[in-house]
């Protein structure tokens, strides 16, 4: 470590860069993981409010997904909730961006997410655009600025910042539509495309089932997707499990990329059973 007057201000180690106090992962866990095809286990982030972003990190979630199409947020949050996860330990920050456009994934990333999540990916071209938008030359076409959350602030690291987020970044593409479950495989086999994630509640309506996520022909349909997915060598998820039945349903459907719950439903439940509880009690 440098210190004094003269000295350079960031310190180097095996796994993080660290400048005037950011820390910028050199590696994410996250991404560790999902090449080891270890499961990993997130959740739905909507309510907006960086402390409980905190709370759920220091928790334990391997990640949260900040919800810019259903959730409300505003672009110039998401650093918040990047430094929120930061301070919680290894729980890596990915924002689900309303549309496949690379200038909302560019200010993201650049705010210090470390994964995209794309919703209504169709087919191997949209995929594509969505892997060559979080990366920069040569796997990519990001716009290059080293003076951000995710480079740390300054330029004087700046030939190692492309590889580094090339290196750590994850794509997730969401399959919604009839169109894109058919090809989930070819979507699962584009360079870049990390996880492949079907949207239940939307596939229920597209297969004449709305709001019926666990009618047996939409199972059957994701089923047979995740089959795909996996043989293309890509992680699957899907659903959104609330306990952990579900949750070990989901394991062995084949799924390792696990949305457990929405942060709001989670404080709802929790304070629903503990006050019902509390009648019961009280009141007889």
């Amino acid at each position: 470590m440098c210190s004094g007057a003269g000295s350079d201000i960031f310190v180097p180690d095996k796994t993080n860069l660290t400048y005037l106090g950011t820390v910028m992962p050199m590696t994410s866990q996250l991404r560790e993981k999902l090449d080891a095809q270890i499961p990993v286990i997130g959740t739905w982030n909507t309510l907006s409010a960086p402390l409980a972003t905190e709370v759920m990190a220091l928790a334990g979630f391997d990640f949260q997904i900040i919800d810019l199409e259903h959730g409300p947020f505003g672009l110039g949050q998401i650093h918040q909730h990047v430094s929120a996860c930061n301070g919680g330990g290894s729980c890596a920050l990915l924002v689900r961006i309303p549309a496949n456009e690379a200038w909302m994934a560019l200010q993201a990333l650049d705010q210090g997410a470390q994964g995209i999540v794309v919703p209504h990916i169709s087919d191997e071209h949209a995929a594509a655009d969505l892997a060559t938008a979080i990366r920069y030359h040569p796997d990519g076409c990001r716009g290059f600025s080293p003076f951000t959350k995710a480079g740390g602030f300054t330029n004087r690291n700046g030939h190692d910042h492309a590889a580094r987020c090339n290196a750590s970044v994850v794509g997730v593409a969401i399959v919604e539509s009839l169109g894109g479950l058919s090809v989930a495989g070819e979507i699962a086999g584009v360079p870049g495309i990390d996880v492949v994630y079907f949207g239940a509640y939307d596939i229920s309506q597209a297969l004449g089932h709305p709001g019926e996520p666990k009618h047996p022909a939409v199972i059957e349909a994701i089923a047979d997707g995740v089959e795909r997915v996996r043989s293309a060598g890509c992680c699957a998820g899907g659903f959104v499990p609330q306990n952990r039945d579900d949750v070990i349903w989901l394991l062995e459907l084949g799924m390792g990329f696990v949305t457990y719950d929405v942060d709001s439903s989670i404080l709802f439940r929790e304070v629903a059973e503990t006050t019902k509880w509390f009648d019961a009690e009280t009141q007889g």
